[in-house]
């Protein structure tokens, strides 16, 4: 398994990211096509991905970008390399950029994947590795149920 750091993403490893999100995000939010994704993309500033490959194949994407002058990260792993410590040495590689980490976490289990499987909340992931959860910090939209986490090293 090697890890990657691009501050662009080729096409292939675009896609495969673009599938990753599809696999394994809540289907509300599926990019459904490349276009959506590049426009996402395009959205975030100063942008620097991480890539987790194995023959290839991208299993984890963890990107870390500004938005409002601070640093914010969204991550995603493939469900054959969840539980095994990568997730943690992500979080690891962008503490030693970044003193303070925000993101959004999806919060409740009731939301489905794209093969009908039940979305499982991380947000006991990020709790183990020291994030504060803002429950009062809610992501702005009615199609998902978010809040705010940061990590201050």
């Amino acid at each position: 398994m090697e890890f990657k750091e691009v501050s662009k993403l080729s096409p292939l490893y675009k896609e495969q990211v673009r599938l990753l999100w599809n696999r394994e995000y809540p289907h509300v939010i599926e990019q459904k096509s490349i276009e959506d994704f590049n426009q996402y993309l395009e959205s975030l500033k100063n942008k620097n991905h991480l890539l987790v490959i194995e023959n290839n194949r991208v299993l984890g994407w963890c990107c870390d970008f500004i938005r409002e002058d601070e640093c914010w990260f969204a991550m995603i792993l493939d469900k054959e390399i969840q539980g095994k410590g990568i997730g943690r040495r992500l979080i690891e590689k962008l503490k030693k950029r970044h003193k303070k980490l925000n993101g959004w976490v999806v919060i409740g289990e009731s939301y489905l994947k794209e093969n009908k499987e039940t979305y499982k909340s991380p947000i006991g992931f990020y709790k183990k590795l020291g994030f504060t959860v803002f429950e009062k910090e809610k992501l702005d939209s009615s199609i998902l149920n978010a809040v705010k986490i940061q990590l201050k090293s």
